[in-house]
């Protein structure tokens, strides 16, 4: 894949610094220049076409004449009469149009005039065009500057106009200035050419990336932005890299909020019913280089897919190691169709957290998680995980008593904690020695007997007996009370923070509008 950058040679040595780049001020005005109306020329023999914007402004064809030399220093009205010094990225000469100069399409004499316009200062449109009558082809075409065309008198107007923002209003003066190409044979030659305008050209190289036919992600450049998305950079770090290669923001041709925007209509061209296709053939190109590749998928009534799992074969190999201690969490949204992601997150003999799976439900229902858990051990080649936490949901807890019966299955005592507060926390702020009597007896009773033992003499001694708030906690205490699991395998671990730490991660590189083909990537 070729990616090209304007006058940026990647294997140029660095030259000295009288030969570097020229300082600029920067700038924070912008030219507001729209079009949306096309002034047609005199002339019977030419029909009108579509006001093209031009965005590919960065090549262009070779010409046999000297170029303009870039970087110089000019004043303008537009910088309040400062004189700015003009650093243009590319170090192509920019050639000036005269008659007879030749190009292989209308294409390359476009390009060929936009980047002169650039350079002087304007913006260019396609005006009209001309189909030759032996072959249907076009064989003319008219370039002409952006303030063509007859002002429009708001006097002589019936109704009075609806007010409009200026940046949809472009103040025609009638500039002649144009470029007229005739197609002769196979080549392209230039038939008009009027340099002179009625009206400035702007100046100062940073507004003029504003200029409507110069504005836009070029098209090399969108390959390039393509990559840097494909690896999850945000759209503020894709500037700070082309920033970096332009020599500095204001040189980049385009705004943030371009490649914003040039990134949703690749997320939306992978999600319109390509998503699952895409994502299925990855699987069976990943499934060629890892035979023990596994994945499953549930269908609705509608073919939709509602219930999806899959693990590699590493993560196969390592659950044969280190199925004693399992975390699983579903809180966590990362993709387009609000399907929460759901992966199996084990512990390494290096205390390291470890993906053992992962799946996507499209519900949180037990027979979703029955559905995914069957998936899991059918992975597994069957092996049931000796201990598993979880946050506090019946769905979950219901579906791994079923299909994970020899398994301990832990609650997460901080969300266990995290529920009781409301009911609780306004009894215990008024009770201190309740409240530090509550949490010794959780925290530091070594066996069941001396944890049952406390907590019955704590309830007679603060008088909470009748408190059923307490009640409900102390029924649910084989879930989370650190005394039950003294015998099982739960490394440092009464939390679900392996799950949380790993959803962390997730955030950095994946977003919530993310399609799953890309977040399997």
């Amino acid at each position: 894949m070729d990616f090209w950058f304007p006058g940026i040679d990647l294997n140029k040595p660095i030259q000295d610094e009288e030969h570097g780049q020229q300082s600029r001020n920067d700038t924070s005005n912008q030219d507001q220049d729209h079009q949306h109306n096309v002034e047609e020329p005199t002339g019977n023999e030419e029909q009108t076409t579509a006001n093209i914007p031009m965005s590919d402004n960065h090549t262009g064809a070779s010409a046999e004449t000297g170029g303009i030399d870039t970087g110089d220093t000019m004043s303008t009205e537009d910088s309040g009469g400062v004189d700015e010094v003009q650093s243009t990225p590319s170090l192509t000469p920019v050639e000036k149009p005269y008659p007879d100069m030749l190009f292989d399409t209308w294409q390359e004499a476009s390009m060929c005039y936009n980047r002169y316009a650039k350079h002087v200062g304007f913006s260019i449109k396609c005006s009209t065009s001309r189909n030759s009558t032996v072959d249907k082809q076009k064989d003319k075409q008219l370039f002409v500057c952006n303030k063509s065309g007859k002002p429009v008198d708001i006097n002589k107007q019936e109704v009075p106009p609806v007010r409009q923002r200026n940046r949809f209003i472009t103040k025609k003066t009638d500039c002649k200035a144009r470029l007229r190409v005739k197609r002769r044979g196979q080549k392209w030659h230039v038939t008009m050419f009027i340099e002179e305008h009625n009206h400035p050209c702007l100046k100062k190289f940073s507004l003029k990336r504003f200029l409507r036919s110069h504005k836009g992600i070029p098209k090399e450049e969108r390959e390039f932005v393509k990559l840097l998305h494909k690896v999850n950079l945000s759209a503020g770090r894709v500037m700070s890299i082309m920033a970096e290669l332009y020599g500095k923001l204001a040189n980049v041709p385009y705004v943030r909020k371009d490649v914003s925007n040039y990134m949703a209509t690749i997320d939306t061209a992978a999600q319109t019913n390509k998503d699952m296709s895409l994502l299925l053939a990855e699987f069976e190109k990943v499934k060629k280089d890892d035979a023990d590749f596994f994945h499953k998928l549930d269908l609705d009534h509608d073919d939709r897919v509602r219930r999806i799992f899959w693990v590699d074969g590493p993560s196969r190999a390592a659950y044969k190691k280190y199925s004693d201690c399992l975390s699983f969490d579903a809180t966590y949204m990362t993709n387009c169709y609000s399907m929460p992601c759901t992966p199996f997150i084990g512990i390494n003999r290096y205390g390291q957290s470890i993906q053992l799976g992962c799946g996507f439900l499209r519900n949180e229902q037990e027979a979703d998680y029955v559905w995914l858990f069957e998936a899991f051990l059918e992975a597994m080649d069957g092996v049931q995980p000796m201990n598993i936490i979880t946050d506090q949901d019946v769905a979950m807890r219901n579906a791994i008593a079923a299909i994970f019966p020899d398994a301990c299955h832990r609650n997460c005592r901080w969300h266990i904690m995290q529920n009781a507060q409301p009911v609780l926390g306004n009894d215990m702020a008024k009770n201190e020695p309740l409240r530090l009597e509550f949490n010794a007896t959780i925290d530091y009773s070594m066996t069941v007997s001396e944890f049952e033992t406390r907590w019955a003499e704590m309830r007679l001694k603060y008088n909470v007996a009748d408190n059923t708030h307490l009640q409900d906690l102390y029924d649910i205490r084989t879930s989370f009370v650190p005394a039950y699991f003294k015998d099982r395998f739960f490394p440092f671990l009464q939390t679900t923070a392996r799950s949380e730490g790993f959803n962390a991660v997730l955030k950095r590189y994946v977003t919530p509008h993310n399609s799953l083909h890309h977040f399997f990537l």
